[in-house]
């Protein structure tokens, strides 16, 4: 008689929870609402800075840099948020995270006047950046195979449908005036699912043992100095006609992150602490794909911009129709996440290329019929459902290559560099497009946003593929 077989559970992941436990599937779904709210924050400040500037009597400027403030301390803290998580906790890290998120949301919606918004809204950017990094560690680190794809795919989904949320719902809500709020209504609308996220989180994110170390403080100065320095020239550059002084700021950005970057070198020579260990940069396929992901998300970026502006400027549409009118980008990128589960992982790469030559060539298509007859409603909504697709289908294997060969340890470095990419992206996509925008045509800018993204195939060619 053989042997009988004895079956063994899997083994727990990083948190100790088992795989295919629905406990892990729960919490994903509370971190990625956390991940929803930051992005939906990231536009909606777009939407809701006309009515804000004529409700308190600023001007414009002053509007441009309470929307910007946000956008500043996200990008130039994520790095940070990632190392605390590693080194504090991820639960931890989040909960906090959540509830300055939240907290900073009630004080923007009731803000008697500029300094207060500011200010509030500087502070929602630090709580976002230091929930969001624990998305991609959580999926990194609890997450395996074919679950660890479907994890990034809801992923990369939150992002794209809380950008286009942001202006769809902001819009909606700017124009309905519930309770005579105004657009008070945006930020505010953050509070009972911040209480969601964080009753949530609360029972289903594990605790961890960590080892504290010692941060990096001249680090974290740098790099934040560096980095708030290029993002916040790019956001304000169109609304400052891109004068000398903002250029001169961009540059003092680039030298200080040059700075940072041979402080890392040392501390990493010193067998200290650093911030960011730079040779993840090493790992097979992060450099190619971090490239890729960055101009495409700057691609659809540039889409949500100036679709959004030009229905408004030139068609007179509400801010609510012209968010309503870049569903069907989501929804594509709904369905177009949808493959990357499906094939096999060593088809990824290839899943890559078609996904970015689809995004392209269907946005390059729209600004040749833009410049011919225009565009109508219905065959706009078809093209953009097609970027769509083909941006869903290109990021969920692009960024599961991307990281694919990060050691557990590495796993804090490689969240913090994608997650400032992310954020570093949008940036750059309204800045960059939206002043070709306004000093060309949408048909011109779409064209050109269709050839970036053909161009990101070449960096994604070179992304080490996965064989099994």
């Amino acid at each position: 008689m053989p042997p009988e077989r004895v079956r063994t559970a899997p083994p727990p992941t990083v948190d100790g929870t088992v795989p295919g436990s629905p406990r892990r599937w729960l919490a994903l779904a509370v971190v990625l609402t956390g991940q929803f709210m930051s992005s939906m924050d990231t536009t909606v400040g777009n939407i809701a800075a006309p009515s804000i500037q004529q409700d308190l009597g600023i001007e414009p400027g002053t509007a441009a840099l309470a929307v910007t403030a946000y956008t500043l301390t996200y990008a130039s803290m994520l790095i940070t948020g990632a190392r605390l998580g590693s080194d504090r906790g991820r639960r931890r890290l989040f909960l906090i995270g959540i509830a300055v998120f939240t907290v900073s949301s009630v004080l923007i919606g009731s803000a008697p006047d500029a300094v207060v918004l500011i200010g509030a809204r500087a502070v929602q950017g630090l709580g976002a950046a230091m929930a969001v990094p624990q998305a991609i560690s959580f999926i990194q680190a609890d997450f395996v195979g074919k679950a660890r794809t479907r994890a990034l795919a809801a992923y990369g989904a939150m992002i794209s449908i809380g950008a286009t949320s942001g202006l769809a719902i902001g819009g909606a809500l700017i124009s309905l005036d519930v309770f005579g709020l105004g657009w008070r209504t945006v930020f505010l609308i953050n509070l009972p699912i911040g209480v969601a996220v964080l009753a949530g989180a609360a029972r289903l994110l594990p605790e961890i043992a960590v080892s504290p170390r010692r941060l990096d403080l001249a680090g974290v100065g740098l790099l934040t100095v560096g980095a708030a320095s290029i993002t916040g020239a790019l956001a304000l550059g169109p609304d400052t006609g891109w004068s000398g002084f903002g250029w001169a700021v961009a540059a003092l950005g680039v030298a200080v992150l040059a700075v940072f970057v041979a402080w890392q070198r040392i501390q990493l020579r010193r067998n200290g602490a650093p911030l960011l260990d730079l040779s993840i940069m090493a790992v097979p396929g992060m450099r190619p794909g971090l490239i890729a992901l960055l101009l495409s998300s700057t691609t659809y970026t540039g889409v949500l911009f100036c679709v959004a502006a030009d229905l408004q400027d030139q068609h007179g549409h509400s801010a609510a129709a012209a968010g309503l009118a870049l569903v069907p980008f989501a929804i594509g990128f709904g369905i177009g996440s949808a493959p990357g589960s499906l094939v096999p992982h060593r088809r990824h790469l290839a899943l890559t290329i078609a996904g970015l030559a689809v995004l392209g060539g269907s946005l390059i298509l729209m600004g040749a019929i833009e410049h011919g007859d225009g565009l109508d409603t219905g065959s706009a909504a078809m093209l953009l459902a097609v970027a769509g697709f083909g941006y869903g289908a290109c990021f969920t294997p692009m960024l599961g290559l991307t990281v694919a060969h990060v050691r557990p340890g590495q796993v804090p470095d490689a969240t913090g560099i994608a997650t400032t990419t992310f954020q570093f992206s949008f940036v750059l996509g309204v800045a960059a497009f939206g002043s070709l925008y306004t000093s060309t045509t949408l048909a011109f800018a779409l064209v050109i946003m269709g050839a970036l993204a053909c161009a990101a195939i070449v960096p994604a060619a070179m992304i080490h593929p996965i064989n099994n």
